[in-house]
């Protein structure tokens, strides 16, 4: 039995789990006048909305943190995100395996994959964990309400909790039905549950783009956002593309609580310029509906940025504010493509040093903020650096991820497998839409062979999901290397020999 008082209440350096390092890439202080005036700001946000940071419905059991012992579940659910679908139709859901420990609990929503998972362990040194599957209840239930209602997922959950006396749950978003599976393990357990993320309210608001577009308007203001508006209707929604249409060549309607390109709409502005405003709304409607969108307001209308240089992302730690500051892991450049700007892929910043340090202490400001909210766990600012070069740019924030995401599952997994005070580089590529033959990943480990990282080893090719590439639509990996060169060159390898 693990003593949960030790397991949960260590310094921050010992207390995160060994498969979740933590690596500072840049040091940066707040003095006390700046902290005072954040902590105003955040004490505004809490005033508004005195439940943001609860947990107490959940009971006493049941915290933000991580246990540095015993089992963590893993849970890689999108589909609570707006426009991602049921469980089933993601095929990223073996990632979090990158962050599991032995006696681990991995949950899926579709069947296991024994040689991805032989292939962690042989490679990795990832293994001994314990895949367990939550069958499609009723149409569109999250994994985490299946394994409540699946007695013998349930129950499977239960007895590693039961063993230890601790639990944690390390999940891709931090929702209420994760903190109600929380709640239910504890009550039948009496385990202490750590929840490795913000409180739901709190995670619900941080992911909404226009609740972040206010809060980083009061900490850094409103230049350090691109020229929007919120509409709460359709009749708003109409009137501001006609008004904004004559100001520019293209505009951007975003769904505030979706991500990764999939709620960003782009739409051509002389559609709209000579169209009557009852014309405009109908139109936009029907584009919208056609892509997916079921009809809720708020929407968020930006002005498309023709001069984009890059579009950087800040990979964030948040401790409990008893643990120390954020932790800014590291700066990264999004590898995007088409008008809705769809994630396909990471390298870490080629950013001049000064912009870095500008866009690092800026994010500090923020994750401070957050962490004043009650925020805990992982998170991501992401913006957009534009202008005619590097030296008038302006930066930009335009959204946050408050969950584990496509850049730092991969970074925290690299960070595992390279030795600490290491430099390394490495490339990101996560491409769907592919129209080739399914085929068995046993396949893509015998074409990669040669350049395949292997635990202890310095560079090499990491598969971080086997699902797309067997499915024919896609492929999901990491090349790791001394040099961006070196790291592009074995990633321009890998597409070549998986195309093949």
């Amino acid at each position: 039995m693990i003593d949960p008082t030790k397991s949960a209440n260590r310094n921050l350096s010992s207390s995160i789990r060994q498969s979740i390092p933590l690596r500072a890439g840049f040091r940066i202080e707040l003095n006390a006048a700046l902290r005072k005036r954040l902590s105003k700001i955040a004490d505004k946000f809490l005033d508004n909305e005195p439940a943001l940071c609860s947990t107490q419905y959940f009971g006493s059991q049941v915290n933000c943190g991580l246990h540095s012992e015993g089992p963590a579940l893993l849970i890689a659910d999108q589909s609570e995100i707006a426009l991602f679908g049921e469980p089933e139709s993601g095929l990223l859901e073996y990632r979090m395996a990158l962050l599991g420990e032995p006696g681990d609990m991995l949950v899926l929503s579709h069947d296991r994959n024994e040689d991805f998972e032989a292939y962690l362990g042989d490679y990795l040194g990832i293994d001994d964990l314990e895949v367990l599957l939550a069958e499609k209840s009723l149409p569109r239930w999250p994994l985490a309400k299946r394994c409540q209602h699946n007695t013998e997922l349930f129950e499977a959950i239960c007895r590693k909790a039961r063993d230890t006396g601790v639990l944690s749950i390390v999940t891709y978003i931090t929702s209420g039905h994760i903190w109600n599976l929380a709640a239910r393990i504890a009550k039948e357990t009496s385990a202490q549950i750590m929840v490795a993320g913000p409180p739901p309210r709190l995670a619900k608001r941080v992911n909404d783009k226009i609740w972040f577009s206010n809060l980083v308007k009061d900490v850094l203001g409103q230049s350090a956002l691109s020229p929007s508006i919120a509409v709460y209707g359709p009749c708003a929604l109409a009137g501001n593309v006609k008004r904004l249409a004559n100001k520019t060549e293209r505009l951007v309607i975003k769904v505030p609580n979706s991500a990764g390109g999939h709620g960003n709409f782009s739409i051509e502005a002389s559609m709209f310029r000579d169209l009557s405003l009852t014309s405009i709304r109908t139109k936009l409607l029907e584009i919208l509906s056609g892509l997916g969108w079921a009809g809720n307001f708020p929407l968020k209308i930006e002005l498309w940025e023709t001069s984009v240089l890059v579009s950087p992302s800040a990979q964030i730690w948040i401790p409990r504010i008893n643990e120390g500051l954020p932790i800014i892991e590291g700066l990264f450049e999004q590898v995007v493509e088409g008008p809705e700007g769809k994630f396909i892929g990471a390298i870490k910043s080629q950013l001049p040093k000064s912009l870095q340090q500008l866009m690092a202490e800026q994010a500090m400001a923020l994750a401070y903020v957050f962490q004043q909210l009650g925020y805990y766990g992982r998170c991501s600012f992401d913006a957009l650096v534009s202008g005619t070069s590097y030296d008038d740019a302006k930066l930009h924030w335009i959204e946050c991820n408050g969950r584990w995401g496509g850049v730092s599952i991969p970074m925290t997994a690299a960070n595992r497998l390279m030795p600490e005070g290491e430099e390394y580089q490495f490339m990101v590529v996560q491409k769907s839409d592919l129209n080739l033959p399914p085929r068995p990943f046993q396949g893509a480990l015998n074409a990669l062979r040669d350049i395949l990282f292997k635990q202890g080893s310095r560079e090499g090719v990491v598969f971080l999901t086997p699902t797309s590439y067997e499915s024919g639509s896609g492929m999901h990996y990491m090349a790791i290397a001394e040099t961006l060169k070196r790291a592009r060159d074995l990633s321009r390898q890998t597409g070549q020999r998986l195309m093949d």
